[in-house]
């Protein structure tokens, strides 16, 4: 069903309930993103975000152009730093389009994980400990509500300086 999904046409919600179908969900949305992605999560999950197929998507969209941006807003950064993430990778390699920033404290208690593809599209998972999840590949009033919570905890963020590229 998900190869018939348009983002920014397709007019249909989306409900996924396990691992293999929220990453193809998160890998969709990402491979059709024209400008924006911007992903809020605990700690950028690695069954969910760490694979090949997602990292050369993420890159692609950031190499395209020079209006593209990606930005990445997790609670905890020491699962990324410990076990390696080919997104933090990738973020160190093309720092002027993929920014990843840490929460402030009054954000780190929100338990769901968010994605907002452009003005357009978007995917919410109320618990990530569940692969539970909703999406919607045209939903501009909601994505634009998520937006405005994204960027307001955006704003109160801080760049954990053990994210960035490391100069020998």
């Amino acid at each position: 069903e998900l190869n018939t999904q348009e983002s920014g046409k397709t007019d249909q919600r989306l409900k996924v309930d396990s691992r293999d179908n929220l990453r193809l969900l998160i890998l969709s949305l990402s491979q059709q993103a024209q400008q924006r992605i911007d992903i809020f999560s605990h700690d950028l999950e690695h069954p969910l975000f760490d694979n090949e197929a997602l990292y050369e998507a993420i890159k692609q969209l950031a190499i395209k152009s020079r209006h593209t941006h990606i930005h990445i807003l997790i609670q905890d950064s020491q699962a990324m730093i410990k076990k390696g993430h080919r997104l933090l990778r990738l973020a160190r390699r093309i720092s002027t389009h993929i920014t990843i920033k840490v929460t402030a404290k009054e954000d780190r208690d929100i338990l769901e994980t968010f994605l907002l593809f452009d003005n357009k599209g978007y995917i919410m998972q109320q618990n990530p400990e569940r692969y539970e999840a909703e999406a919607h590949f045209n939903a501009p009033l909601k994505n634009k509500y998520f937006a405005e919570k994204f960027s307001t905890m955006w704003d109160r963020a801080i760049i954990d300086r053990s994210l960035r590229r490391l100069s020998l």
